[in-house]
């Protein structure tokens, strides 16, 4: 049954940025649509933008969205009070959001900027739920940590395809260590003083015990999302250092040396090995999943290394 829901989900994706749209909300009571199913898009004013049950201002209110934060149009628009609404995927979160104001005439909400009309890969070769994350590389917070829109994008995918799979870890919430932080960590030795990196936790946030039945399927939607993921045990990197997945976001524009090094370098993860450089100069073999290799990712020069050895 996971495999039926994680397949239907992935399809659901993969299909909706070019399924027919519903027609357009009439004016001038509405404001003319800029968004459209499958997109990805961000809150443009300071203020939250309130998400909510049902398409009208009497919904139950779910909770927000934050100012230059981003979520993902999974259903819409729909005409009700004045204002165009999506159903958006906003990290853990389902909920319908308004497009703006009309009168006078303000957009609350904007696509990420580049996201091809095909971003999905639509490959036949690709392994269910690849899809293209957009290229925009606008910084955003989350919590103490700050990603790239492009990664958060990816990291909010591979939230989507690990909960089809019945999984309960919230990623956003998950994050130990973001992008952008040079020097943060030692032991990170580079990794995450650029973009695309991101380190993610395996414990349970009530009672601290290692969630190991999540921890595989975390990686595989990581993997599938775009990501090369590996568990980093206890102690793997420096004495007592914790249990954690590590994430590197391929095809990231703003990654760091060490960062590419760990994807396609000597010891990088499209070789097959576990991104780890070694004192004796001899990389260690990927013991974390399967390989993912999408379509997309061949399209701008990642594809599998190991045969070329």
């Amino acid at each position: 049954m996971k495999y039926v829901a994680l397949c239907l989900l992935a399809f659901s994706i993969m299909t909706a940025s070019v399924q027919a749209q519903p027609p357009a909300c009439p004016s001038p009571e509405h404001l003319a649509t800029r968004l459209s199913l499958g997109l990805w898009a961000r809150v443009t004013h300071d203020s939250a933008n309130n998400l909510r049950r049902e398409p009208t201002t009497q919904g139950l209110l779910l909770g927000s969205i934050p100012g230059g934060d981003i979520f993902q149009v999974t259903d819409g628009p729909r005409c009700a009070d004045g204002y165009v609404w999506w159903q958006v995927r906003y990290g853990a979160q389902t909920g319908w959001t308004a497009e703006g104001s009309p009168q006078p005439a303000e957009y609350w909400l904007e696509p990420l900027a580049g996201q091809p009309a095909d971003s999905p890969s639509g490959a036949a070769i690709d392994p269910e739920g690849c899809r293209r994350p957009p290229d925009d590389y606008t910084q955003i917070r989350i919590g103490y940590a700050v990603l790239n829109a492009r990664t958060l994008a990816m990291l909010d995918h591979a939230q989507a395809l690990y909960h089809a799979q019945g999984g309960s870890v919230d990623f956003r919430q998950a994050i130990m260590q973001g992008s952008y932080n040079p020097g943060g960590v030692s032991a990170s030795f580079g990794t995450h003083d650029g973009g695309g990196a991101v380190d993610l936790s395996v414990r349970s946030r009530q009672d601290w015990r290692v969630l190991s039945d999540d921890i595989w399927p975390m990686i595989r939607a990581l993997r599938l999302a775009g990501f090369a993921a590996w568990l980093r045990d206890t102690g793997e990197l420096y004495p007592g250092s914790p249990i954690h997945i590590h994430a590197i976001a391929i095809g990231d524009a703003d990654l760091s040396p060490a960062a590419r090094n760990q994807i396609d370098g000597a010891f990088g993860y499209l070789r097959g090995y576990n991104g780890l450089p070694q004192s004796d100069n001899i990389p260690r073999p990927d013991t974390s999943g399967e390989m993912v290799i999408c379509a997309w990712m061949v399209e701008i020069g990642f594809d599998d290394l190991r045969e070329s050895e």
